[in-house]
């Protein structure tokens, strides 16, 4: 009777499987298949990825002002979108069946050592519309503010030449991150034709919340801790890492702070794991990665691999990846005061390998890096 039981939970968290949903994702990584869970020291998202990636760092790096701004890709749509109706019937029929993305978000940082910190605000929102005969419309929206710090210390630390990239020697680092979290969100599958809503507008409308609730709008916060190693083996021009995390542990849940009957969605538990090797020459660096992740997720293990490139040459730096069975690529162009980096990707939002792709694109703004070494 309990193998049953084990075997029915473990089916139906299958089937009800759809996109991995992170807190925090950097633009660079989203473009080399995420494969960044090994590589993530590389940017201002280290706390996002895992705190022992920080035992690479020797440098105090600002990150003061960016901004990423996301959507569906609708490049290969643009027939469904030219001579748009205006009645809502012809509006539902064109996006019928299509999944809607739409992202703003921020996360400036600073990283001092084997010590970070990052503030973030982001707003995300996906929906879909299904079932023409009865229209169903899957939405799942979070609106996230709060803070990320976290350290690592070296068991078996190599110290960083001056002006160099990449280690000397040998680095064994162990890392912890912890997060508060201010998060506002519905995740819910509602019925067009249900009489929820109805009924509210039925009876008047006093507030938008009413709606909001209708929808299954819920608030609250939350403090979410993350745990991390990483081995490193560098002599300075090239360099070997492996690295794990476990992000949230046990899952963050939400101390609940709305009205309504819904919960705030949690933020669930990820385990991730990374290789990658790093060349520094004069003129020019690259990177190759592989991560394998959320090794815990009721998700086919063919989805959990991810796959990415880049290449860094003065001024301008170029990402290929594969993530999930979708590819990804775009580019970077360094001109201070600002970084702007654009691309493309997608992610899986059913349950299977490749069953049913969002195709994505974004902006990325990025104010003011700067970095300083300290020895």
């Amino acid at each position: 009777m309990i193998k049953k039981l084990l075997l029915i939970t473990f089916i139906s968290q299958f089937i009800l499987a759809s996109e991995v949903v992170w807190l925090g994702r950097s633009p660079r990584a989203q473009l080399m298949g995420d494969a960044w869970t090994a590589l993530s020291n590389n940017d201002e998202m280290t706390l996002f990825y895992n705190p022992a990636s920080l035992g690479g760092n020797y440098t105090v790096e600002f990150a003061p002002l960016n901004m990423k701004l996301g959507a569906t890709n609708a490049l290969d749509d643009l027939d469904r979108f030219s001579d748009f109706p205006s009645e809502a019937a012809g509006i539902a029929d064109r996006l019928l069946g299509y999944p809607v993305y739409i992202e703003a978000s921020t996360f400036p940082g600073l990283k001092m050592l084997h010590f970070g910190f990052n503030l973030f605000a982001t707003s995300k929102t996906s929906f879909i519309l299904k079932n023409r005969v009865h229209p169903i419309l899957d939405i799942d929206y979070r609106y996230d503010r709060g803070f990320a710090t976290g350290f690592a210390y070296n068991i078996i630390g190599s110290k960083l030449a001056r002006g160099q990239k990449i280690d000397s020697g040998t680095r064994l680092s162990v890392g912890y991150g912890l997060k508060y979290i201010n998060r506002e969100g519905i995740k819910n599958r509602f019925d067009l034709f249900g009489t929820g809503l109805l009924e509210i507008i039925q009876n008047g409308v006093s507030d938008i919340s009413d709606i909001k609730n209708a929808l299954g709008y819920a608030k609250g916060k939350a403090f979410g801790h993350d745990l991390g190693v990483e081995y490193a083996v560098g002599n300075g021009f090239s360099e070997f890492v492996f690295s794990s995390s476990l992000l949230d542990v046990g899952g963050t849940r939400f101390k609940k702070e709305s009205k309504g009957s819904e919960d705030v969605p949690m933020q669930e538990m990820y385990w991730n794991t990374g290789f990658a090797f790093k060349q520094d020459f004069a003129f020019f660096d690259y990177a190759l990665t592989v991560d394998v992740k959320p090794i815990n997720a009721p998700i086919p293990i063919s989805r959990m691999w991810h796959l990415g490139a880049n290449l860094n040459i003065p001024f301008f730096s170029f990402y290929a990846g594969w993530s999930e069975g979708y590819l990804s690529y775009g580019g970077e162009v360094r001109l201070f005061p600002f970084t702007l980096t654009v691309g493309f990707y997608g992610v899986e939002l059913g349950a299977e390998y490749k069953e049913n792709i969002g195709k994505r694109a974004f902006v990325y703004l990025s104010l003011f890096d700067a970095s300083f070494d300290i020895f």
